[in-house]
């Protein structure tokens, strides 16, 4: 630690998908050596130091990892590479990875056109139209040639390779052209019992449901054409044959919008999102969800439900993830709601999801749209509108509530101290020009607030201290604590309202409140305290006197400091000996700040 510079070493673990601070150790070394020891048990999942810094001369805070271990997030079984995949058959062109490399290289095409991948595959007509169309085949057949990693031979050779592939793709559709059934009448039971034994069968299936599609208008229309097939019961391979048309529609984002409803507030669309991924859409219609789901959207929640649609939960969670990564506003009301949203949607996936690999990924992205929100100019513009600091910072601790990622915590707390150091806020924060009790009892608030927050460590301290330097200027400047003294009333009675203004919050955490402690430990530690509380009352009375004081011993956070007898056990001379704990010297200290002694007790 140097001049102005305070540093101390934060040690955190991971068991599921966030950080909690274990130990706050000064010692560099000892903290690396804890943190060592700690992920050698094996109890976390994750283990790092923070370096924490404090700057007094600039009131700036800086955090520094110096140690990690085990923090690398293995793949969800939902992610895609994004690499393009080279087919060197017509088994791989019909693969996902062919299918999804095709929609990587000609998704807007695609789209403009209002068809995928596999229809593109399983119809004759789509093809020409696309052979057809310009450069478009060739440039996405150079661009998979120049994505080959260590392959033989020139570009040239290697695009001859991939149009080989496609011929031979076309010479396919050419053969099963004549044997493709027609579902012109609307049923699918009797194709697949005729193609059951066929080695061609999912070719021809998948043929047969992309030509009953073709004169549907919209992707949602072809989307429920397929949909109405959903039933329990069908074969597996079917059921995947469904699976891959379905998927593709759904990657058309018109059909999510006309599934789930194109909403302005793209929170609620998200949570809807989320559980119709994990097929859980009935979850929200038990709770009385704003919005009604249609007969083919709960269809399709019921099969991913059962886990029978693979393709479309992959297809759905990445569409959470784009609509995450979105420049499109969460909702229109204001910053805090915009991450309340993401809090919720977090908490939501997180009830939601098994696969933790997944839940880390969706976190990702959460705490990355919220360090989007998260910026000077956001958290400047929250508080610009707001007169008074304590409200500043309140704000700002409101803010902090609903704040994701520790980076961002850190960016909301940086505002915080430089609002108390402001020479300009003094007057304010010392109740000049306001009843100072009053006053004090707001610091005791915001101190409260401070400590519950999940700042860092350091941050707490730092604000929880300078509060505390307020109160105990607003505590010399009033010399509340002598004119209690001073009353002419019983220890008892004074004792009484000290406690009474400690349990009402007039004193803040720190030197303030054990200076309010003290004198209260130098009252009832005086001979004869405990009779007076009592004098005169009957066994029954005196008994519920004494618990009552000893109730409001607890509230005022006297108990927090010493071991207590239970209320239960309480007798008269229980006080007597708590308050018997306190030093001789304190009699000396009263009498000498405020010049008097320690008068009798009265009855």
């Amino acid at each position: 630690m140097s001049f102005g510079v305070t540093v101390h070493y934060e040690i955190l673990g991971r068991r599921s998908t966030s950080w909690t601070i274990l130990e706050v150790i000064d010692d560099r070394k000892l903290a690396t050596q804890k943190a060592e020891q700690i992920w050698s048990t094996k109890g976390y999942k994750g283990i790092r130091v923070l370096k924490e810094t404090y700057n007094k001369q600039n009131h700036e805070f800086t955090t520094l990892e110096i140690l990690s271990r085990g923090r690398v997030s293995k793949t969800s079984k939902y992610d895609e590479t994004g690499t393009i995949s080279p087919c060197l058959s017509p088994d791989d062109l019909y693969s996902p990875d062919g299918l999804r490399s095709i929609w990587q290289l000609l998704g807007n095409t695609l789209k403009d056109w209002r068809i995928t991948p596999t229809e593109l595959l399983h119809n004759l007509e789509h093809y020409y139209q696309l052979y057809n169309f310009g450069s478009k085949l060739q440039n996405a057949v150079q661009r998979t040639a120049v994505s080959f990693e260590g392959a033989e031979g020139s570009i040239q050779d290697r695009m001859k390779k991939l149009y080989r592939v496609i011929d031979a793709s076309v010479d396919i559709m050419k053969a099963n052209k004549e044997s493709i059934p027609s579902l012109e009448m609307g049923r699918l039971k009797p194709i697949i019992v005729s193609l059951e034994e066929k080695p061609n069968k999912r070719f021809l299936l998948i043929s047969t449901m992309v030509d009953y599609v073709r004169p549907a208008v919209t992707m949602g229309d072809k989307f429920g054409r397929i949909a109405v097939f959903l039933a329990k019961g069908k074969a597996e391979w079917v059921t995947e044959c469904l699976d891959q048309l379905l998927s593709e529609f759904l990657m058309h984002n018109s059909v999510l919008d006309a599934l789930l409803g194109e909403k302005d507030d793209r929170g609620m669309f998200m949570t809807e999102l989320a559980h119709l991924q994990a097929g859980s859409l009935s979850v929200l219609e038990e709770g009385n969800w704003s919005f009604t789901f249609s007969t083919e959207c709960l269809r399709l929640n019921e099969f991913l439900a059962d886990s029978m649609l693979p393709r479309c939960s992959r297809v759905l969670f990445n569409r959470l993830k784009a609509e995450l990564s979105s420049s499109r506003n969460i909702n229109n009301d204001g910053l805090i709601a915009q991450l309340e949203t993401l809090n919720d949607l977090q908490e939501t996936v997180q009830n939601l999801k098994q696969d933790i690999h997944s839940i880390d990924a969706i976190n990702q992205e959460v705490v990355a749209r919220a360090s989007r929100l998260i910026n000077s100019q956001s958290i400047s513009d929250l508080i610009t509108g707001i007169k008074k600091p304590i409200e500043q910072i309140h704000a700002l601790l409101d803010l902090e509530i609903v704040t994701i990622g520790d980076s961002n915590k850190r960016a909301v707390a940086n505002f915080i101290l430089p609002i108390l150091v402001n020479p300009m806020h003094e007057a304010a924060f010392k109740g000049l020009g306001k009843h100072p009790l009053s006053r004090m009892n707001e610091l005791v608030g915001l101190q409260k607030k401070v400590m519950a927050a999940g700042l860092t460590e350091m941050h707490r301290r730092q604000i929880a201290e300078k509060l505390d330097a307020f109160c105990r200027t607003i505590l010399n400047n009033t010399q509340i604590l002598k004119k209690l003294h001073q009353r002419d009333v019983s220890l008892q009675k004074k004792t009484e309202q000290l406690l009474s203004m400690m349990a009402d919050g007039y004193f803040t955490a720190g030197d303030c409140f054990d200076r309010a402690e003290l004198q209260a430990r130098a009252y009832m530690k005086q001979p004869g305290f405990t009779e007076g509380l009592i004098a005169g009352m009957g066994r029954a009375k005196a008994e519920k006197a004494l618990l009552e004081f000893k109730a409001l011993l607890d509230d005022s956070g006297f108990s927090a400091h010493d071991e207590q007898s239970e209320p239960e056990e309480m007798a008269a001379d229980s006080v007597q000996e708590t308050a018997e704990k306190s030093d001789a010297e304190e009699d000396a200290q009263i009498a000498s700040d405020y010049g008097a002694e320690l008068s009798a007790p009265k009855a």
